[in-house]
């Protein structure tokens, strides 16, 4: 090996003959004759390597890829071929600024720097980009992006466009994972991403740097600025970020991505609110939705790949309980299983006390400790001695599987749910039993209630309350999937008024109820396999649970019941800081939510209702904003919206810890 630089360009196309012609000769303009050289590596396409030896009969060598087709297999093709020290990496389609080589050289003249990643400028054909191209998406098009390190910092990656690597220790790593990089036509990618973790934790201590005098101009033709090929970068994006995951781990894997979804993708939608009200209104707004639906594409992609490489996670508890026979109508006596999560609020015990104290007295209390650990529920109800009430410890941290051991461990054919922050009426339990017993056809298989403040002593209780974020009125109602199952119980009113069937339902299911107050017959819970162990608070996702148990029940078969004379009072949130968590937990659950439908292959009636739901969320006049006080702060609104961008990515993070312990739906 000799000290100097190897430019390699590896190319497929034609296509691309006068971007690549362009680029060869900016790279002979800066090699230097007696150390450095040029490769062009020709992926499978002889017509065109012929072309290029006699259009460059001097200068430069031109080898066809001889190992896996794609830019993975040619790249490591033109770096076996190396003779230099260094090789530099430079697409078909980009062509180096004066000086960048140069540059390159003085970056490795430290030691401990193994790799090297340039900047990455878009020459649009069209002469700019698209007014609705997010400035944070710019790696769609293989170019730098907003966020990015500033120059000389440490990377994890380069952009693949300009990249340089010291050549043995690139060879040591054995080169560019085959599983990973654009093949042809199709835009896949992270090979380089591989790399760059790969060099680390192969060499400890070295660095990759960024170094923007290392710069090359990217040419983006008009096929790439297009929204189609937006949406399709994405989603190949997305299952080479699966992919990658699987190699390196989820840890390793994305913790670049989260990071620029709490970051960068946060500061823009501020920056393009701020731009909505100073005068660029369309074209900012256009951008948020955008960033949206890049986020929600790639996240769901990535899920999607997750989880058909892993096959199906560990069914949980309640998945493989046996079959339950057909039923009886619920009695007005019927024994009902009251199941409560805790993690050891003070609170618990007014719950309990509650609870057991249900003018219907036939139940079964079961207080699922969620942090066996502390011993803290054991201790909170030491002093109550009521032959009703166990306590169940359940290890694995989140609500879903705290609320799957207490199904699992019920004697009820009717199981109810409340937190340990709130205060059931005495009549609770009764009005349950009642739409249970209401139900003679056996279809009814979620009855929810009404959910109220414990007390308004401050203004944020006072906008949660006039918000009515959990209470849905006080009108009786039901919901199934077509008329005429509602029609056979409904008939006589007492199950109540038919739910309307907006544009969302049975999607986002939030009008259902909320899991704060929520009981469910045990063979439909047993149907839908749970509570799915991925959603919920005490994960990642925060929250959605309840809502994926709805829509999940909804598109079995199964109606769902409002009762507001089942009445469950609920602490809300009495300041500030608990208010903005609680209003990113709703964004991240809601979203968690949708992308878990997404990703169990019916996308479409999601993705078709993104736009409608922008406007929902944003549009002070939507159904879900209409009641909200005219005093409710904005940044909680701007909260609630970070997490529908977070939440497909937080998903995928559940999905990914679900998958280690064994949980899941």
């Amino acid at each position: 090996m000799v000290p100097g630089i190897t430019v390699l360009i590896c190319c497929y196309t034609h296509d691309r003959l006068e971007q690549l012609s362009t680029g060869i000769r900016s790279a002979q303009a800066q090699l230097r004759p007696d150390e450095d050289e040029l490769i062009v590596i020709v992926d499978h396409n002889d017509a065109l390597r012929a072309d290029l030896v006699a259009a460059f009969p001097t200068g430069i060598t031109v080898i066809p890829n001889a190992a896996t087709p794609g830019l993975s297999g040619a790249r490591n093709t033109g770096a076996q071929a190396a003779r230099t020290e260094l090789v530099v990496f430079v697409d078909d389609d980009a062509m180096l600024r004066p000086g960048a080589l140069d540059s390159v050289r003085g970056a490795f003249s430290d030691a401990s720097v193994v790799a090297v990643g340039g900047a990455v400028h878009a020459k649009w054909e069209a002469g700019a980009p698209p007014s609705w191209f997010p400035d944070e998406f710019g790696w769609v098009v293989g170019c730098d992006y907003r966020g990015l390190a500033a120059d000389g910092a440490e990377i994890r990656n380069p952009i693949g466009a300009a990249m340089a690597v010291r050549r043995a220790e690139l060879q040591k790593i054995g080169g560019f994972s085959d599983r990973l990089g654009r093949v042809g036509t199709v835009p896949a990618g992270c090979e380089e991403t591989l790399m760059g973790i790969e060099l680390r934790q192969q060499f400890p201590g070295s660095k990759v740097v960024r170094i923007e005098a290392f710069a090359v101009d990217h040419f983006v033709p008009r096929t790439r600025s297009t929204l189609r090929y937006f949406v399709s970068r994405c989603r190949h994006e997305g299952r080479s970020k699966a992919v990658l995951s699987d190699m390196v781990g989820g840890k390793a894997g994305l913790a670049a991505e989260r990071s620029f979804v709490i970051r960068t993708l946060s500061t823009g939608v501020f920056r393009y609110l701020r731009s909505a009200v100073t005068g660029d209104g369309i074209s900012a707004v256009s951008r948020i939705l955008v960033m949206i639906l890049g986020l929600f594409v790639t996240a769901s992609a990535t899920a999607v790949a997750a989880m058909r490489q892993g096959s199906r996670t560990t069914k949980s508890e309640v998945q493989v309980a046996v079959e339950k026979p057909e039923e009886a109508p619920v009695t007005a006596d019927e024994l009902i299983t009251v199941v409560i999560p805790t993690v050891g609020r003070d609170s618990l015990l007014n719950t309990v006390r509650t609870v057991l104290a249900q003018d219907h007295r036939n139940i079964e209390l079961l207080v699922v400790d969620n942090r066996p650990h502390r011993s803290e529920a054991a201790r909170i109800l030491a002093g109550i001695d009521d032959p009703r009430l166990s306590i169940l410890e359940q290890p694995i941290p989140g609500v879903s599987a705290a609320r799957n051991k207490g199904h699992q461990n019920a004697s009820g054919r009717i199981v109810a749910f409340t937190d340990d922050d709130a205060v059931p009426d005495p009549g609770w339990i009764s009005g349950i039993v009642t739409s249970f017993h209401a139900d003679n056809t056996g279809s009814v298989g979620v009855v929810t209630g009404r959910v109220l403040g414990t007390e308004s002593n401050t203004r944020e209780q006072a906008w949660f309350e006039e918000a009515k974020v959990f209470d849905k009125g006080e009108v009786a109602t039901l919901w199934a999937m077509n008329s005429r199952e509602e029609t056979a119980l409904g008939t006589d009113g007492t199950l109540g008024e038919y739910g309307p069937h907006g544009p969302f339902f049975p999607y986002t299911a939030g009008e259902c109820g909320s899991g704060n107050n929520m009981a469910f017959r045990g063979a439909a819970l047993h149907a839908i396999g749970g509570f799915d162990e991925r959603l919920g608070t005490g994960t990642p996702t925060h929250g959605g649970e309840d809502l994926d148990a709805f829509r999940a029940a909804l598109l079995d078969g199964w109606a769902i019941a409002y009762n507001p004379n089942a009445v469950v009072r609920h602490y809300h949130r009495d300041n500030m800081p608990e208010l903005r968590v609680q209003s990113y937990g709703y964004g991240t659950g809601m979203a968690a939510s949708l992308t878990k439908f997404v990703l169990s292959g019916s996308p479409r009636p999601i993705l078709t209702r993104i736009p409608r739901g922008i406007h929902m969320l944003i549009s002070p006049t939507s159904t879900k904003n209409v009641d909200f006080p005219s005093d409710w702060p904005l940044h909680l609104r701007v909260l609630e919206a970070l997490g529908y961008l977070a939440g497909p990515v937080l998903f995928v993070r559940s999905h990914l810890n679900a998958r280690r312990v064994g949980a899941g739906r």
